[in-house]
C-alpha cells in the first residue's frame, strides 16, 4: 500500500513537529525552561497543522510552502541549538533537514504559483 502525496506531506510535517518536541523536552530537562516551553509550543503547533492540514490548506494559499518554510526555520534553529550545546554530528543532520525543507518550500511555492496562471478562459471570443 503506497502512501499518497498528501499523506507523505502530512507525515513530513508531523515528523518535524515531533523532532521539535523532542528538542523542547531536552532543553527543559537541562534547565532551559523558557526555550523548552517555546519549542514545545512550536512543536505542538506543527503537529496540529499536520493533523488539520486539509482544512487549513483550503483557506491559506500556498499552505504547504508556508509550512515547509516555517519548519525549515525551526529546524535551522534546532541545529543551531545543537551546535551551541557542543554536539558534533546531530547538528549537521538538522541543518541538512532544514535545507531539505527549504527546498521543499521553494518547490511547493513555485508549483502553487504555476497553477494560478493555468486558468482556462471559457468566455466566447468576439
Amino acid at each position: 500500500m503506497a502512501l499518497s502525496r498528501e499523506k507523505i506531506k502530512q507525515l513530513a510535517h508531523a515528523f518535524a513537529g515531533v523532532i521539535v518536541l523532542l528538542k523542547a523536552y531536552d532543553k527543559a530537562e537541562h534547565g532551559h525552561l523558557t526555550t523548552g516551553i517555546l519549542l514545545g509550543i512550536i512543536g505542538i503547533i506543527m503537529v496540529l497543522m499536520s493533523i488539520y492540514h486539509h482544512r487549513l490548506a483550503q483557506y491559506v494559499k500556498s499552505f504547504d510552502a508556508l509550512v515547509f518554510l516555517a519548519e525549515a526555520v525551526v529546524l535551522g534553529i534546532v541545529s543551531g541549538l545543537y551546535f551551541h550545546d557542543g554536539k558534533t554530528g546531530l547538528p549537521y543532520v538538522y541543518a541538512l533537514a532544514s535545507v531539505a525543507y527549504l527546498i521543499a518550500a521553494f518547490l511547493h511555492f513555485r508549483r502553487s504559483k504555476g497553477h494560478d496562471h493555468l486558468q482556462i478562459d471559457n468566455s466566447p471570443n468576439p
